[in-house]
């Protein structure tokens, strides 16, 4: 799916040798950079690897791609990693410095699949990117900027000429990603609102987010990433109670229809949201604390509760 470009007002158009695929919450949206070296970034979540080779061997025809790139390395952007890598094997994947080892010897106490309750195929990075680099990929350069918050080894691209920003999940139209630097350090809520300067200082003409449809109006979405990030920071604990529906609702969508015992099982396994629930304080059994964030999820139309079953819609 792309993004409808008629309907987005700016003082510039966008290259027409960029393709925005816009894919949806399950899986992260996904750019290409046409030219003589294709590259991707960002692909997408494991189980719709699939559809992403069709969109990408449909845009590029008989080329194949040479780079891929992640912003960061949660499962809804790296999943489709190694079915690329498979169906191309010599592409050059390129991750964050910050965890280029411990992805290359897979090491589960680093990485963020465990600690979120995710899966994601093991891949091969090649290279890394740090803070500050600038690559010049098919005539255009992109400057690296990190942009934490969201997660401790992300990053945005930024094409300083035309102004264009790949924010990742850093700035949405409408918000941000969950502030796992929050769980994981105490730094989010710092670390986001660092990032969120970052953006405004850029200047973007276009935003490429992780998520949702390519937006213009960059104040206005800066605007209201601020204020949702000083509501959290004066409350944090709806921070975290987001973050735990967030986490939930991602397992639903992936399995579609999933028993209650089940989903017991997994989130005991789940690092953050044993942390959520001790951080909270409550008095009631996990199970029980987790039986009420499954009701939320109901009341706000995210699930449906059967017979013992929790149904995704």
């Amino acid at each position: 799916m792309t993004a409808s470009l008629a309907s987005i007002a700016s003082p510039n158009p966008l290259p027409n040798d960029l393709i925005f695929l816009e894919r949806g919450w399950l899986s992260s949206n996904t750019t290409l950079l046409l030219g003589s070296h294709p590259v991707v970034i960002d692909s997408g979540h494991h189980s719709q690897a699939n559809q992403l080779l069709e969109l990408i061997q449909h845009s590029l025809g008989t080329q194949a791609p040479d780079q891929l790139i992640n912003t960061h390395l949660h499962s809804d952007h790296c999943g489709g990693n190694q079915a690329i890598q498979s169906r191309w094997p010599g592409i050059d994947i390129f991750i964050p410095q910050s965890v280029f080892k411990a992805t290359r010897s897979w090491d589960q106490n680093t990485l963020t699949f465990e600690a979120t309750g995710q899966l994601c195929p093991r891949f091969v990075p090649t290279n890394a990117l740090s803070d500050g680099q600038e690559l010049v990929l098919n005539g255009r350069t992109w400057q690296i900027h990190n942009a934490h918050g969201h997660d401790a080894d992300s990053f945005v691209l930024f094409a300083p000429k035309e102004r264009i920003l790949l924010s990742a999940d850093a700035l949405w139209e409408n918000g941000f990603g969950v502030l796992f630097d929050e769980l994981n350090s105490a730094k989010g809520f710092e670390s986001q609102a660092k990032t969120l300067q970052l953006i405004h200082t850029l200047k973007p003409s276009w935003v490429l987010p992780g998520h949702g449809p390519i937006f213009c109006d960059v104040s206005r979405a800066l605007d209201k990433a601020q204020a949702r990030l000083e509501h959290w920071q004066k409350n944090p604990s709806l921070h975290s109670q987001h973050a735990a529906l967030v986490l939930m609702k991602f397992h639903l969508m992936v399995n579609e229809e999933v028993p209650i015992t089940d989903l017991l099982s997994w989130a005991h396994r789940v690092h953050h949201l044993k942390f959520i629930y001790k951080s909270q304080q409550e008095h009631d059994s996990f199970e029980s604390w987790f039986r009420q964030r499954l009701e939320t999820l109901s009341d706000k139309k995210a699930l449906d509760l059967k017979d013992g079953v929790a149904y995704n819609r």
